[in-house]
């Protein structure tokens, strides 16, 4: 291909094997072929660099060809992972990813999605705050919405396995030699409601009492605040002070580890710190439940073009599994390398 001239529908399709109609009906997403024809026709499209027009190409299909993702904290490693494997998708598909931040305020929440549900075919919502009523009321055939780390009846999501992590860190614990496990815990939304369930119901199993104590925020400082505020009631050499502490978020860990220091405890020696997480190489030390962030944002992206391309996805509701990643955080990684 020339340098000097721009790859045209005729390039892609000779390239392909297929027509111009069938290029055009691909990148437009109007008609559904099989996946060998798809992928190469994809493929000639990215080796050519060949770009349609957006213009001539929303007028035909009356679609954007943007889709919308609405993340709750974008400093949150977790929600990054979420955009980094939506926009991966939405390339992929030869859509714009665009994205707002709702900075936790279920009011600017509500305005940014009915800001970008003007502009694109459809949202991801990443951590919805919003009422259930309103989250229905937004979602519909014209303006769809697939949400992410949440469980609501009519509306597509992706999720976790929360419940089911929050279980295999308290049992880790205590196979370790905790029996006094506490959940610092989070908002009171989905999430964090499978996570409490999970860790209640293993307490009750292995004959425990569970304590679950309310986190003023779901940062290092609301980590720290909630330790400071624990010792404040409960002195940190009593026996009633938690000897484990399984933390909503690993942020929030790294400000219950900082915080313990501060009353000469160290973890894992002393109190052991385990905590829900993405992959995240800065916090590998903390022993966690890894939630598969990238791949909740590329299948609810998946789930949402589906949507879009008139597909009725045979679960509504998909649910992907967590993995134990072990730090130095916890005594079964001291015990396993030792």
């Amino acid at each position: 291909m020339s340098s000097t001239r721009k790859a045209t529908i005729s390039d892609v399709a000779r390239a392909a094997g297929v027509s111009r109609s069938t290029v055009s009906k691909v990148m437009n997403g109007t008609q559904k072929l099989s996946d060998a024809t798809e992928n190469r026709i994809w493929a000639a499209v990215r080796q050519l660099g060949y770009q349609a027009s957006p213009h001539a190409r929303s007028l035909s299909t009356g679609r954007s060809r943007a889709i919308g993702l609405v993340i709750l904290d974008i400093l949150n490693p977790h929600f990054t992972g979420i955009v980094k494997g939506a926009g991966r998708v939405a390339r992929e598909h030869g859509y714009a990813l665009l994205l707002a931040d709702a900075e936790e305020d279920p009011a600017q929440e509500e305005e940014l999605i009915r800001t970008l549900q003007a502009h694109t075919d459809g949202l991801l919502l990443a951590g919805s705050r919003l009422p259930d009523d309103k989250l229905r009321a937004l979602h519909g055939p014209l303006t769809p919405i697939v949400t992410v780390g949440r469980v609501l009846s009519e509306v597509p999501s992706v999720v976790a396995t929360e419940a089911q992590a929050a279980r295999e860190l308290t049992r880790l614990v205590v196979q370790s030699g905790a029996q006094r496990p506490a959940y610092l815990a989070g908002p009171s939304f989905w999430v964090n409601s499978q996570r409490t369930q999970g860790y209640l119901s293993t307490m009750m199993e292995l004959g425990l009492t569970p304590a679950v104590i309310s986190l003023p925020g779901v940062d290092l400082q609301g980590g720290a605040v909630a330790v400071h505020s624990l010792a404040s009631h409960t002195p940190p050499q009593s026996p009633e002070f938690p000897d484990a502490l399984i933390c909503y978020n690993d942020i929030v860990a790294t400000g219950v580890i900082g915080a313990l220091g501060q009353l000469n405890l160290k973890a894992p020696d002393d109190v052991q710190v385990v905590a829900f997480g993405p992959e995240n190489p800065l916090l590998s030390h903390i022993t966690h439940a890894e939630i598969p962030s990238q791949q909740l944002g590329a299948e609810g992206t998946n789930l949402l073009l589906q949507t879009l391309n008139g597909e009725l996805p045979p679960l509504l509701h998909l649910e992907f599994p967590t993995a134990l990643a072990l730090g130095t955080t916890s005594l079964s990684y001291i015990s396993r390398t030792s």
